[in-house]
This record gives C-alpha cells, sequence and structure tokens, in this order.
C-alpha cells in the first residue's frame, strides 16, 4: 500500500489475492474524492426550508453545487464556503434525520415534486411484514407473484419472520401511533440478519435486476432515472426488496471514474452525467442512488465523511483534511440501514488506470457496529452506533476488509493500528468462529520513495489452532512496517484473502538472527491436524529449545500414516540436513530424533499422508533453537529409509516381537543382536554400512551373520571401529526371488571397538543353521579350534583346509569337533553333503587363518 493511499499488491505470496480496493484511495496528485464540506457554514445554512416556488424549481442547480464541492469541483469565483451559503437543506427534498416535520415527505427529478405517501410503520420501527411479503408469496402462490419469481430455498425462514411480523402488528393496531425520531436511530436496531438470512434470498431478484440490464444497455443514451427504476423493481413489494434492485443494477452498470478520481479529467458526479456516461466518482454513486430510492419510493440520504479504504494510510490524521468520502443511508421502515455502492461496485487499479469490476455485497446494508471500522460520517449520528465513535478512535483501529467480517474474525489483541516493538518484538492475535488458515506478510515503509520492501518469512513466527492464531513479528531494522494479514477457511482450496493490517514501528531490532524460512508460513501444529489424522504431540511449546544439539519429535496418530520430515537451517544443505533425522512410522505414532549440528534456529517441517495417498501434506513446522550442537562426526548415516527401527513396514513383512523397538541402538561393546519373529517362509538378509570406512581389512559384509531358526530371525553385527553404522534389513517371502527393503537401523559406538568379522557364509547356509563356535571368521595360525555348528538335514560335515577334518553329529543334532588351523594364509572351509548320494561337499562358511593379534582373544562375537 503505497503512503499517497493506493494499493500495491503483496509481492512473491502467489496464494494471497487481495480482494478489497476501494475506489475510495486517493493519488497524491489528485484531490480526495471527496473534500470535506465547510461545516461553519452548513451550521449556518442548516434547517433553512425553501420557502418560495422558485426555491422549489431552482432545487436542482443548487444541488448540482453542492454535488460539485463534494468532488473537489469549486465554481468560478467563489470557493466552496459561497456555494454552501447558498444551498439549502430544504432544496433535496429530504426531511433530513432529526426534524420534526410532518408525514409529508417530497422528492423530486429535475424540476418535479410530488408527495409519496409515508410507509406503514411498527411501534418497532420497521414495517417487517412488508419486507418479507414477497418472498412468502414466491414461497407459496400469491397471486402477485412477479414473472421472475419461482421458489424459495429459505420460504420457511421467511414465514417465520412474516409470523412475528403479524403479532407485532397486532400490537401496533391498538391506537399506537409512530412519531419520527430525532435522531437516525432511537429504537433497538435491527441487525442486516433480521432482514434477511444472507444474500441467497435475492438470487432471484438479482437475476431479473440483470436480466433488466442487459435489454437497457441497448439504447444507454435514452437512460433515465424515471424509466429505469420501475423496470428493475416490477414486482419487488417491499422496500428491501427495492434498495437491493437499485443496489444490484449501479453495482452492475456504473463503472468508477478513475481518471477524474486521478485528476486526468473533470470528475463525473452528478446523476444526469453518471446515467449518461456510464461512470461516476463515490458522490455520483450516492447521488444517483439517492435519486433512484426516491423514485421507487424510498427514503435516502447522503451521508458524507472519511473513508478507510485500501488508500488510506494507517496512523494518518483526518483532523486536518477534508473528508473524502460519501456514501448512502437508506430508510426501511423507521430504521435506517447504510450502504456503499461505490466500494459495492468494485475496485481500482490505480497503477494501470482501471476499473476492476468485482460485486462486493458487504457493503448492502453493512451493520453500524461494521461500517464505522471504515467509514467515519462528518455527522456522528449517521454512525448509527451509540456512543458514536470519535475520530481519534476511528483513526487509530485496524484497518479490517469485507473478508475480516466474513470470515467472522475477532481483533484479540491489540486494538490499535499501530504498535511499538517491545525488546523488538511484537504480538498479534485473532480468534474465529470456525476453523481458519492464516499466514501474513511484513512490508518495510521507504520514508524517502514510499515505496515497500518485502521482509519474507524470516522474521514472524505464526502459530494456529482450531480457531486462533498468534503472529509474532521481529522487525530486522529499526523503522516503520506494514504487517498485512491474509486468511482463508481451512475447509477452502482458494487463495488466502486481504483481511486486516497493522503498522509497526520497531525502537529497536531483536538481538537473535532471523528465523529460517518458513514457505508454509505458520508455525506448530497446522489446524488441520486433527484431520489429517494427529491426535497430539509431545512438544506444546512454539520454540523447542535443544541444550544438547539432540531431540525426539513424538505424534500421536488415529491411525497409520506416512511421514516425511524436512530440517532447514542456513548452513545445511540437503544431503548434510538429510542426516540429522531418523523417522519411525508405527500403527499409531510417528516419531523423529533431530540432530542439531550447528547453533541457531531451524525448522522442522514433517509432512504426512494416508497410506493409499499420492500426496503429503505439511501438517506440522516446528521452530527449533540450539545453542550446543553435536560433533559432525556423530551425524546419522547417509541413505536412511522413512522406516528405521520396528513399525508397519517390519510388521507387513510378518517380523513380530522386535528385540530393539527404537531405531538407534547405542552399544558401548561394539557389537548388538537385532531379533525378530518370522512367519514361514519369510527370510531376512542384512547389509551393514559406514560413510567413512578407516579399516578396510575386510569387507563389511563379514561383520553382520543373519541366523534362521524355525520361527525366529536374529541379526548379529560386530564393529570394526567407532562411529555410527546403518543396518539394513531386507526380506522375502517364499512367493518372491527378490529381497525388499524392510527397515534400518542406526548402531552407534564411540568406544573404539575392534571386532574380527564373521566367516564367510555362502549360498547353503539355510534356515535352521547355527554357528556356535567359533565365532570369529579369524583363527589363530597353529592352534586348535573347536568347531560346533547346527545344519539341518546334512548327512555330513568336515573342515577342510591343509588337512580334513570330519565333524560328527553330537546330542542336540550339533555337528562338532577339533580342528587344527594350521598356517597362516591358510583358509578353512566347512562342507557338507545335504544328500548322500551327491558325489561332491558343498561350501557353507569360510574362515580366515592368520598369525598372533592382540585382538584374536576377543575375537568371539
Amino acid at each position: 500500500m503505497k503512503r499517497d493511499g493506493h494499493q500495491r499488491l503483496p509481492q512473491n505470496t502467489e496464494d494471497i489475492m487481495v480482494p478489497f480496493i476501494s475506489p475510495s484511495a486517493t493519488h497524491r496528485n489528485a484531490n480526495w474524492g471527496c473534500p470535506a464540506i465547510n461545516k461553519s457554514n452548513i451550521s449556518n445554512c442548516r434547517g433553512k426550508m425553501a420557502q418560495t416556488k422558485e426555491d422549489a424549481i431552482s432545487s436542482t442547480s443548487r444541488e448540482s453545487q453542492m454535488t460539485d464541492i463534494c468532488n473537489g469541483n469549486f465554481p468560478k469565483g467563489g470557493g466552496p464556503s459561497e456555494a454552501l451559503c447558498s444551498w439549502s437543506l430544504a432544496t433535496s427534498c429530504q426531511k433530513p434525520p432529526g426534524s420534526n416535520g410532518g408525514n409529508k415527505q417530497l422528492r423530486h427529478f429535475g424540476q418535479r415534486c410530488k408527495e409519496i405517501p409515508p410507509p406503514r410503520i411498527t411501534q418497532q420501527g420497521f414495517p417487517r411484514k412488508d419486507v418479507f411479503l414477497f418472498w412468502t408469496k414466491k414461497a407459496g402462490n400469491g397471486n402477485e407473484m412477479a414473472p421472475w419469481r419461482s421458489g424459495c430455498k429459505k420460504a420457511h425462514q421467511v414465514q417465520e419472520m412474516l409470523d412475528r411480523c403479524e403479532e407485532q402488528e397486532a400490537e401496533d393496531s391498538k391506537g399506537r401511533c409512530w412519531s419520527p425520531p430525532t435522531s437516525p436511530e432511537t429504537t433497538q436496531r435491527r441487525r442486516r440478519r433480521d432482514l434477511f438470512p444472507d444474500s441467497e434470498v435475492f438470487r432471484q431478484l438479482d437475476a431479473h435486476v440483470l436480466h433488466v440490464s442487459e435489454q437497457l444497455k441497448t439504447n444507454q443514451e435514452s437512460w433515465s432515472v424515471q424509466t429505469i427504476v420501475p423496470l428493475i423493481t416490477k414486482g419487488a413489494n417491499s422496500q428491501l426488496e427495492k434498495a437491493r434492485a437499485i443496489w444490484i443494477w449501479l453495482c452492475h452498470n456504473i463503472e468508477y471514474d478513475v481518471n477524474g478520481f486521478l485528476g486526468f479529467s473533470e470528475k463525473i458526479h452528478t446523476s444526469e452525467q453518471v446515467l449518461h456516461t456510464g461512470r461516476g466518482v463515490c458522490s455520483g454513486y450516492a447521488h444517483l442512488y439517492r435519486d433512484m430510492c426516491r423514485e421507487a419510493g424510498l427514503t435516502c440520504a447522503e451521508v458524507s465523511g472519511y473513508g478507510r479504504g485500501a488508500g488510506y494510510s494507517q496512523g494518518q490524521s483526518c483532523l486536518q483534511k477534508k473528508s473524502d468520502h460519501m456514501w448512502n443511508a437508506v430508510q426501511l421502515g423507521a430504521q435506517w440501514f447504510l450502504l456503499d455502492v461505490c466500494w459495492g461496485a468494485g475496485l481500482v487499479d490505480v497503477e494501470k488506470r482501471l476499473f476492476i469490476p468485482r460485486h462486493e455485497d458487504f457493503f448492502f446494508l453493512t451493520d453500524p457496529e461494521d461500517f464505522i471500522e471504515s467509514h467515519w460520517p462528518d455527522e456522528p449520528k449517521w454512525q448509527l452506533t451509540q456512543p458514536p465513535v470519535p475520530l481519534q478512535i476511528f483513526e487509530g483501529r485496524v484497518f479490517k476488509t469485507p473478508e475480516f467480517f466474513k470470515l467472522q474474525l475477532a481483533l484479540l489483541s491489540p486494538d490499535t493500528s499501530r504498535i511499538k516493538t517491545d525488546r523488538g518484538e511484537a504480538t498479534i492475535s485473532l480468534a474465529s468462529a470456525r476453523s481458519t488458515e492464516f499466514t501474513y506478510q511484513l512490508l518495510k515503509l521507504c520514508q524517502d520513495d514510499d515505496s515497500k520492501e518485502d521482509m519474507g518469512k524470516t522474521h514472524g513466527m505464526l502459530t494456529m489452532s482450531d480457531k486462533k492464531m498468534v503472529l509474532k513479528v521481529f522487525p530486522p531494522t529499526e523503522g516503520l512496517f506494514e504487517l498485512q494479514i491474509f486468511a482463508r477457511p481451512s475447509d477452502s482450496s482458494k487463495p488466502c484473502t486481504w483481511v486486516c493490517s497493522h503498522q509497526i514501528e520497531c525502537l529497536e531490532p531483536h538481538r537473535q538472527e532471523g528465523l529460517p524460512d518458513n514457505p508454509f508460513a505458520f508455525w506448530g501444529l497446522h489446524p488441520k491436524a486433527s484431520e489429517f489424522g494427529i491426535e497430539e504431540c509431545n512438544w506444546e511449546e512454539d520454540l523447542i529449545v535443544a541444550t544438547t544439539g539432540t531431540l525426539r519429535l513424538a505424534l500421536q496418530t488415529q491411525r497409520p500414516l506416512l511421514a516425511t520430515y524436512e530440517l532447514v537451517h542456513p548452513k545445511m544443505d540437503t544431503s548434510l540436513s538429510r542426516k540429522c533425522l531418523v523417522s519411525q512410522v508405527e500403527e499409531q505414532k510417528l516419531s523423529c530424533h533431530i540432530l542439531c549440528p550447528f547453533v541457531g534456529h531451524y525448522r522442522l517441517s514433517v509432512f504426512v499422508k494416508e497410506l493409499d495417498e499420492d500426496k503429503f501434506k505439511n501438517a506440522v513446522n516446528f521452530l527449533i533453537r540450539c545453542s550446543s550442537p553435536v560433533n559432525h562426526n556423530e551425524l546419522f548415516p547417509s541413505g536412511l529409509s522413512a522406516h528405521c527401527g520396528a513399525g508397519i513396514s517390519s510388521q507387513w513383512r510378518g517380523l513380530s516381537n522386535p528385540s530393539h523397538t527404537a531405531p538407534i541402538i547405542n552399544t558401548k561393546k561394539g557389537r548388538c543382536t537385532v531379533t525378530f519373529r518370522t512367519q514361514p517362509g519369510f527370510e531376512v538378509t542384512a547389509t551393514l554400512g559406514k560413510d567413512k570406512i578407516t579399516s578396510k581389512t575386510y569387507p563389511m559384509e563379514r561383520f553382520v551373520l543373519v541366523t534362521h531358526l524355525e520361527n525366529k530371525v536374529s541379526v548379529s553385527v560386530l564393529l570394526p571401529e567407532s562411529g555410527v553404522y546403518r543396518l539394513s534389513l531386507y526380506g522375502r517371502d517364499a512367493e518372491n526371488k527378490e529381497f525388499v527393503h524392510v527397515c534400518d537401523y542406526i548402531i552407534r559406538c564411540f568406544t573404539n571397538p575392534q571386532w574380527l568379522p564373521f566367516p564367510r557364509v555362502y549360498s547353503l547356509w539355510r534356515k535352521g543353521c547355527v554357528l556356535l563356535e567359533p565365532r570369529s571368521g579369524v583363527l589363530q595360525e597353529k592352534s586348535w579350534v573347536r568347531f560346533r555348528i547346527k545344519m539341518p538335514e546334512a548327512c555330513s560335515a568336515h573342515v577342510v583346509g591343509p588337512s580334513r577334518w570330519e565333524l560328527r553329529l553330537g546330542q542336540n543334532k550339533v555337528w562338532e569337533g577339533e580342528v587344527y588351523t594350521g598356517l597362516a594364509a591358510t583358509m578353512l572351509k566347512v562342507a557338507v553333503k545335504f544328500s548322500r548320494d551327491s558325489p561332491s561337499m558343498d561350501v557353507i562358511l569360510s574362515f580366515d587363518v592368520e598369525g598372533c593379534s592382540s585382538t584374536l582373544s576377543d575375537a568371539s562375537g
């Protein structure tokens, strides 16, 4: 929003749209749309009534002078004071609020005046039966139904209102009479929703007006108030319907006079000019709406004052400048209602000098409590609120767009538009009547050229609950900033729309680094997290502090979900970020272990999806602050999958009762064994990996030994050196030939272990084979070693090396025997026959024979 009052759309915000740019916005080189009326002169002239026929005949010319003044166009040779002093309120043929005239009212077009009967008034000051009579007839089989009437979805609601009207009229008929109030409002007000539930009740009426409009466009030169009003209000029996028909016609047939507004041409403001050209400034809309209402028998007034449209600069004072806008008040029964046809017709693109038609129904009979947020009349009585809002309070209020009220938002704090930071921080909070999503944009206001610089999302922290949002802003520098807040219903896929704005004066910038970039705008749990299947989280604070550089996140879920994670820090790239996360997926839990290798703030984003869905949804964004980072050598190994530890992946494969449920195994001795129960026919294999291997004497596959029993599988691991390892498990059933990934484990040891490997295993090392002795695959030379091996279905077994040693089948079906290792650099192989008729033996294990080593004594796994 430029300081000259013009709208600038948010930059770099693809999912944001601005629905409300009032044509009352001003240009720094142009006059205001409706400069202030000289109030002292009005007071001198107010109350004077036209006493002669000549006064009534010349009313049109004097009214035109007033219109010129309201648009900043002054007659030659005189200023606004002179013009106003010659103008009489009586010439408008409008009984002003507060006067105690008789029951006769005058209306005119040009030089024509006639009497119109006063509307039928109930004791409560509102002709409720008349207002809803049309819709009741349409719902039933009334004989006075207009051609365009057919059915009403909300007929039962209208009927209930009609019944109440009849009851009230029965009371009113008991000899009571109505007298005009001394101000626009003296009785308890009816709200807009009391008149009609929503704009859908006008659907067919609006369609009728638009249909007539298309027919009238073929001969626009012959337009006149007298010809248009009867056509568009045909069949509209109630005052409400007539006011609506005129509103719809103006909103869809009159464009805003952008050139006049910007000062490139004389402003179009009189009713005749507006009808002839199809364009007008704010006063032109107001004049024409008033004249059309009079033709339809409605009492309507023009109201001048200050408009806080999109061009309004937050915090600016209206005390020393003229009023800049004009709108209408229409009387329905004995009650006045406010509306702004100009703002209801569309919005203005100032830079392109274009009017953008966009019907905004919010400004039709807006409740005064909402209308006063953007419209402050010169005469306080036209606020229609008690007590009236002072101008200083009006200026200091937060700027709200129509979307703010449509979304049923409420401002919790602060209640002023301009706020100052406290220790470099400002906090804004909103409440909503229904689940709502929010986002924001922080702009630095440059005083020199009125430009704005987008600060991005690194200087704000937005957290949302189901019906509340809290936004903490940390401006990076001293100065003035504009904060724009956007919102949409949580169940909507449309872009967020602008709802309100603040100005933030930063006296002292925050003493900390900026927050990590957050493209998802909010922090904490998503308002729809429960719909995504997330029940609760072990982190309840907005800011999570990792004092040791390690954290664990746990999300309880209603059903099995899949998840992926993103950890962001200014110094981390994607590959390093992946080495900081270990995730686990369980039946009703999602968990993630996080390592923080740098000091500062991190963003942890969680994305979830159903098992059968294709796309992940952002469900969580956490802010983490680390003051004591972990060593880079202690990060997790690369290549980890989303399925670590025991979880739904291992369950799907038929692995149950795990010995280790957590994905991270810490061992001081440098060895461990992971076991599962298995389904019949299921086979497991495993690999061990490490990012940087110092000891390369033996391949890494030698440090893993998989043993299959009848309904159990064990994976034994020996670590050749300290560090962090990845243990990957794969499995296949009897129907598949290929192994598929099951899950990963992380094994950490920092005590400098020096285990020797297991023996080399061959393909015939099958289910039921168990190595009891020796467990180490490296044997000392010139020594006797006892062999004990279980090999089901084996007919004979031998250890073959420089010599051949036969193993005998002992108790518990264990093949055993003493074997001499021989010289170093040789190899001992365990060979078996699984059939007595086989002409050869098959090797299933092999051992290395080496010289004396300090590690051989600890080589047993």
